[in-house]
């Protein structure tokens, strides 16, 4: 018993750094490596005191840490603490200790990890107060370790610690406690509490807003993040509106024929394919007239904008204008040296799919729940249409029948981008897709997937997963 739930554990866990990596990018990789505090991040940051063999063992450790190396980032750490066991006990070596508590944490000994970081604190507390801004990155190091331990009500507790220094040292809507927050963001995710998680992504827009104000080009990385974390939470409405915001935002700045409207106009246009399939063509239209208006417009934002209109005409079954679209794509595209075009439509992408609801989706009562995942295998014909849908990978304590049921039923709806060859689209054999879900760890829930309803999830629908968790 003790096995399976640890299992169950390790998978949640597992699933959590995958949306979190997917979600924040570099700065959420909330089951990766912790920051190192700066005095202890090389050689310019030692102090004059260090001796020639501190600094040689700070400059391999840091390098093996750098290239991931974690388990070779070791030995020169656990050296650095021995080597300095004699001298004063100064912030650099606080660093040292947190740096080998990133080191224990990447190795999955989350207990160590916590008592290097532990020690850490209390001795730059010590040295500087215990609201010095030092303490931030040292905090959230082990918020994040925490994390990735499934610790996560102590995550919480300590990286709001963090945030709480940062905003004492920095006021209470610095923008730069924004990485606090995705890792924040990643704790409640990981308990379920998918209001709150949502909650810390708009305090994290909010604090923009303040800072720069709405309109301010500023503001928009910041509308992007909160944008993609809706999508991801399966709110595509709410994403299109952080999108128009920024639409908006670049045609005040720039005018309404400006190449920067294509980033925005793409996200509106995938979106709408999402929800509403070609129904809706009127930021179909802005793009297309867009892209004839900048014929020599940069060739990586033609390329992937005419790829969208390829997408639309796949879904509005026109596969003529879909090659015509690929291929102009492909040939922008390929105008950039650094660009791999080849590479880029190297495999099939699903342009619809909606995965199916369950009830962890729809209840709207929180209770413990885990993660799983089911792989299919099937064909994509060059009209990007699905086809030999089979499922190869199925959890052994879930319900195949009813799973496959919905899944199949999704797949066959779903239109893809197919595989291009020199910019033409062509049959794709072989095609592998994993998708991860939520189940309930009581026995008695049985009932997962039993909505049945016809049509395409909405906010309306689609909320509950981040309303519910």
């Amino acid at each position: 018993m003790q096995t399976k739930r640890a299992s169950v554990r390790d998978a949640s866990s597992a699933v959590v750094a995958l949306l979190a990596g997917a979600l924040f990018g570099a700065n959420a990789h909330a089951q990766q490596a912790a920051p190192v505090p700066a005095p202890a991040a090389g050689e310019s940051a030692a102090p004059a005191t260090d001796t020639a063999d501190v600094q040689t063992l700070r400059r391999a450790r840091d390098a093996q840490i750098a290239g991931r190396e974690y388990q070779t980032a070791l030995k020169p750490a656990l050296e650095l603490i021995t080597v300095q066991q004699q001298s004063p006990h100064g912030v650099a070596y606080a660093g040292d200790l947190a740096a080998l508590g990133r080191i224990y944490a990447e190795l999955r000994d989350v207990d160590a990890a916590e008592s290097r970081y532990l020690e850490a604190i209390t001795l730059i507390a010590k040295a500087e107060g215990e609201f010095t801004p030092t303490l931030i990155d040292i905090y959230r190091g082990l918020g994040r370790s925490y994390i990735r331990g499934a610790r996560y009500p102590e995550a919480i507790t300590t990286l709001e610690t963090a945030q709480n220094i940062s905003q004492r040292n920095l006021g209470l809507f610095n923008v730069e406690q924004s990485p606090l927050l995705d890792d924040i963001t990643t704790a409640y995710l990981g308990l379920g509490d998918t209001t709150t998680a949502q909650k810390r992504q708009l305090d994290r827009l909010d604090n923009a807003v303040r800072r720069f104000g709405a309109d301010d080009p500023r503001v928009i990385p910041f509308r992007y993040v909160l944008a993609n974390y809706y999508e991801r939470s399966r709110l595509p409405e709410s994403a299109s509106k952080q999108y128009q915001e920024v639409l908006k935002s670049q045609t005040t700045t720039h005018g309404d024929t400006d190449v920067a409207l294509l980033g925005p106009l793409r996200q509106i246009v995938k979106i709408d394919l999402l929800i509403t399939q070609v129904s809706k063509p009127e930021h179909r239209d802005q793009l297309a007239m867009l892209l004839e208006h900048l014929a020599d417009a940069d060739a990586v934002e033609r390329g992937l904008s005419l790829a969208v209109l390829g997408d639309w005409a796949i879904v509005a079954n026109d596969s003529a204008g879909a090659r015509g679209y690929y291929n102009q794509a492909w040939t922008a595209l390929a105008q950039n040296s650094q660009f791999d075009a080849p590479g880029y439509f190297s495999a099939p992408s699903m342009i619809d799919f909606i995965a199916p609801l369950n009830q962890v989706d729809r209840n709207a009562r929180a209770r413990p729940y885990a993660w799983t995942q089911i792989q299919f295998n099937f064909n994509v014909s060059p009209e990007g249409l699905p086809s030999n849908v089979t499922i190869v990978g199925l959890s052994d304590d879930q319900e195949p029948a009813q799973i496959q049921s919905q899944y199949n039923r999704r797949l066959h709806e779903t239109h893809f981008r197919p595989r291009l060859v020199a910019g033409n689209p062509v049959l794709t054999t072989n095609v592998k897709s994993t998708h991860y879900y939520r189940y309930y760890l009581e026995k008695e829930k049985k009932e997962r997937g039993k909505g049945k309803g016809k049509g395409r999830d909405t906010d309306e629908d689609a909320g509950a997963n981040d309303k519910k968790g």
